[in-house]
């Protein structure tokens, strides 16, 4: 089955293209089949409109976002790659979650109790941050982390698991090599 990555960051070259260049080879040397969404080269719109809105009861989904379900539901993998900002993902990540994950699509509610639709699914989060890992745990307590694994995806019964890359301010050769190695730690979760 095919892998979808969802790509978050407006930046050609930086952390988060490296990790995006490694995983594409990746998953070429493993022949295996995905699909690329970038966010930003789509130039998507994040703002939900009023008729998008499930508690108005008349939930409108526009063709771009119903074409991005079936990828996620044809998909049984799924890798996101994006930078915290602001301790969360940039606002067109949490703008396509809003509009594409959608109740009687990702979830729905029973008895006023939030169940996931997405099962059997498995997520690699690559996470960049110029704050260091060790900060992140320690002040912040992995908000960001927390966001897309328990309020996003574990909610939609995504299993997921997010590899962090902390100090995420300068690009050499050294953080090259650790992001490689964070690529293949994650990809071989991902296809255990």
């Amino acid at each position: 089955m095919k892998t979808l990555i969802i790509y978050a960051h407006p930046d050609v070259k930086g952390h988060c293209s490296v990790f995006l260049d490694v995983t594409l080879k990746e998953l070429k040397e493993r022949k295996m089949d995905y699909k690329l969404v970038d966010l930003y080269k789509l130039k998507y719109d994040p703002v939900l409109k009023a008729d998008e809105l499930y508690s108005s009861g008349k939930t409108k989904i526009s063709k771009e976002n119903l074409a991005f379900q079936k990828d996620i539901a044809e998909a049984d993998k799924l890798i996101f790659i994006y930078p915290l900002w602001w301790n969360n993902m940039p606002a067109i990540l949490k703008g396509f979650f809003d509009r594409v994950f959608v109740p009687k699509f990702a979830f729905e509610f029973i008895k006023g109790i939030p169940n996931g639709l997405l099962n059997g699914k498995k997520a690699a989060v690559f996470i960049t941050s110029g704050a260091s890992t060790l900060v992140s745990f320690l002040f912040m307590g992995n908000r960001g982390k927390k966001a897309i694994t328990k309020d996003v995806l574990g909610y939609c019964g995504i299993k997921t698991k997010v590899f962090q890359f902390g100090s995420a301010r300068h690009l050499n050769d050294k953080t090259i090599e650790r992001i490689n190695a964070n690529v293949v730690d994650g990809l071989n979760w991902l296809y255990d």
